[in-house]
């Protein structure tokens, strides 16, 4: 399969393209492949000298053969290794001659070959998601990774008269504030964040790095929880609506950087009144059920129901309206009952302090963790579990996917939970959607395809 992007990394590649002719041959076989002597017509050139030029690009990795002769009637086809080619700073031009702009490459590759509108989905998210209006107030937090999005949406949030804030927490930030800030700065960094929480209608928090630092400083951790308590009584007071989205972008110009990006954007295209459906459809499958019986490779885990929210991507009015939408949207949240919860969960992978842990088994007793192992980084598992404090080992929520939309491939695997199919415990706080547990320390445990059956 042709690549989004190629960089042109040496001289002799550069050499090639300084060929009039050789570029003239490349942006041709960019469009759709073609003969060496169909080349040859096109040019005017003889297929001698055609097939020397041909075998010279190949060489460099510029071209492919991607149909070889069946017989001697029957020429072969090249064609472009990318769609696109561009100069790698590695060559020692300087990068602030923006020479390479990674951003405006990603972007045209996202609209121009994959025809996907950044600033439509933007605008969809905005108008179908939030629901904002004209003189309504928007606050974000984001980082470096996200600002792509960020920027979408800022974007058309000036064109429809919503006014926006933004709080920016790169990675560098953040380390900064959890290490370097004296006790006062930091609890002042919290309360300035709660005075413009205040004056939101929606608040958007797309700090995703803050998944993988932890902050270790005992009495910050005291000023964050009760910080963050207080902005839970304005979001209640105020009736704020929240949505965040823990997946981020990533600003290099790799294929799977590329691929992952892509369909990241595809996620967020979504038909939301569809989702909606689909959603509160599943949720009426556990209604006035006893128990859930919970299946994964050989496992068995039940428990009782509490609670029971729909998260579509969007605010809507169904009893069951998550009062928090995680994007790209499509899940099941469950509180479970109480001490309800009791048996061995074995899962195809946990996500702790940003990092994958893989084959986790749990054992649970009365919503606890009883004991736990895994097949590699089984001390993240402690970790986590000790960071979460008096809950640490709570179960929050259990959370099953039924967006269709996001496919299992190369995505943020925070992300993946959202999936049709994909099932996902969450140890953490939910107190936000009316639980009791106030873990401070959120990871998870996904499940790929498992069985439920209700009792």
């Amino acid at each position: 399969m042709i690549r989004n992007l190629q960089l042109i990394k040496n001289h002799s590649q550069l050499k090639e393209l300084g060929s009039y002719l050789k570029y003239s041959i490349l942006k041709e076989l960019i469009k759709a492949p073609a003969t060496c002597q169909q080349l040859a017509n096109l040019f005017g050139h003889s297929k001698q000298k055609m097939h020397y030029n041909l075998t010279q690009m190949c060489s460099e990795g510029l071209l492919e053969v991607v149909d070889e002769a069946l017989g001697s009637n029957r020429e072969v086809y090249y064609r472009a290794t990318a769609k696109s080619y561009v100069l790698d700073f590695a060559i020692g031009l300087p990068a602030n001659d923006r020479i390479l702009d990674s951003r405006a490459i990603i972007g045209n590759i996202l609209e121009q070959e994959h025809r996907i509108s950044l600033e439509g989905i933007a605008a969809k998210l905005l108008d179908q998601s939030f629901g904002l209006k004209k003189g309504q107030r928007l606050l974000i937090t984001t980082g470096k990774f996200n600002l792509p999005l960020v920027e979408k949406l800022l974007l058309e949030a000036g064109r429809r008269g919503i006014i926006t804030s933004l709080i920016y927490q790169d990675m560098e930030l953040l380390r900064a504030k959890y290490e370097d800030f004296s006790l006062s700065a930091f609890q002042t960094d919290y309360e300035e964040f709660n005075n413009l929480l205040k004056r939101s209608d929606v608040f958007l928090n797309l700090n995703g790095e803050s998944r993988t630092l932890e902050l270790q400083d005992p009495e910050k951790l005291l000023i964050r929880n009760r910080m963050l308590e207080k902005g839970r009584q304005i979001i209640a007071a105020k009736k704020i609506r929240i949505a965040v989205m823990p997946g981020l972008l990533n600003d290099t110009l790799s294929e799977q950087a590329i691929e992952s990006e892509l369909q990241f954007w595809r996620a967020l295209d979504i038909d939301y009144q569809k989702l909606c459906r689909q959603t509160l459809d599943t949720c009426q499958k556990f209604i006035d059920k006893d128990y859930v019986d919970l299946l994964s490779n050989g496992a068995s885990l039940r428990f009782e129901i509490d609670r029971i929210w729909a998260e579509c991507g969007s605010f809507g009015k169904s009893p069951f309206q998550s009062p928090v939408i995680n994007l790209p949207g499509g899940e099941i949240l469950i509180i479970p009952k109480p001490e309800s919860m009791k048996g061995t969960l074995s899962g195809d992978r946990a996500f702790a302090f940003g990092e994958e842990i893989p084959k986790p088994v749990i054992e649970i007793k009365n919503n606890e963790i009883f004991s736990f192992s895994a097949e590699d980084k089984e001390r993240l598992l402690a970790k986590a579990i000790a960071a979460g404090g008096l809950d640490g080992r709570k179960v929050a929520l259990i959370c099953l996917g039924t967006n269709d939309n996001i496919k299992l491939g190369n995505i943020d695997n925070a992300l993946k939970h959202k999936s049709d199919g994909f099932l996902s415990l969450f140890w953490g706080n939910n107190t936000a959607l009316g639980g009791s547990v106030n873990g401070n320390q959120e990871w998870f445990i996904q499940i790929e395809n498992p069985r439920l059956n209700f009792v």
